[in-house]
Parts: structure tokens; C-alpha cells; sequence
């Protein structure tokens, strides 16, 4: 009967300092240093594959002006922005005043051929 007693106010005691705001402070810092680290992690390939598609590309757009070398790498910087891009400029063809001709097309092939 006493363990019982003893278990139901360790418990109770045990939820009071939990739901404190100096425990749920640190709860928070813990959990969003946590999902920093495990979206880090999750995102290692993902950058990978696009440091060595900027690899690649580098020497194609090395005789670009800069600001069309900026916007490329910008460009490769984030899946996201690859995505628009591709879906924007290589699948519809639609008018980029940075990237055109045989550098678009070349882009393109490039991005076609990265596996994520």
C-alpha cells in the first residue's frame, strides 16, 4: 500500500515539474536542437548531389558574366530551386533572362540527370 501511495505521488510530483515553464523551456531548446540535427543529417545527400552538380557545371559557366554565374549557383543551391527551374525553363521552355540557349539546354541535361 505505501509503494502504491510512494508511485501515485512520484508520478504526480513527476507531471508538476514537467509541466513547468522552466521545463517546458527546456524541453523546447532540447527538441528543436534535436530536429536541427536529424534535418542536418537527413539533408546530407541532398547537398552532396548538389556540390557536385555545381562541380560539374562550373567549368560550362566559368566565360558567364557574373551575375549569370550568381544566379546559377543560387539556382543550384536548393532542391526547391532546381525544381522550380527545371519545371519552369527546361519542361516548358519558358524565357529565363539569365540562362538561355545552349547553356539552358546544357542546365537542363544536367539536371535530368541528378538522382536525389
Amino acid at each position: 500500500m505505501k509503494r502504491t501511495v510512494v508511485l501515485l505521488l512520484e508520478i504526480a510530483l513527476l507531471l508538476i515539474i514537467l509541466r513547468s515553464s522552466f521545463a517546458q523551456y527546456l524541453l523546447v531548446d532540447m527538441q528543436n536542437s534535436l530536429s536541427g540535427w536529424i534535418s542536418h543529417v537527413a539533408e546530407m545527400g541532398e547537398r552532396k548531389t548538389l556540390s557536385e552538380l555545381q562541380e560539374r557545371i562550373n567549368p560550362t559557366i566559368a566565360n558567364l558574366n557574373e551575375y549569370q554565374r550568381d544566379y546559377i549557383m543560387n539556382m543550384t543551391s536548393s532542391r526547391s530551386k532546381l525544381e522550380h527551374f527545371e519545371r519552369y525553363y527546361c519542361m516548358t521552355e519558358d524565357k529565363n533572362p539569365f540562362v538561355y540557349g545552349n547553356t539552358r539546354i546544357y542546365l537542363c541535361s544536367e539536371i535530368r540527370k541528378l538522382e536525389f
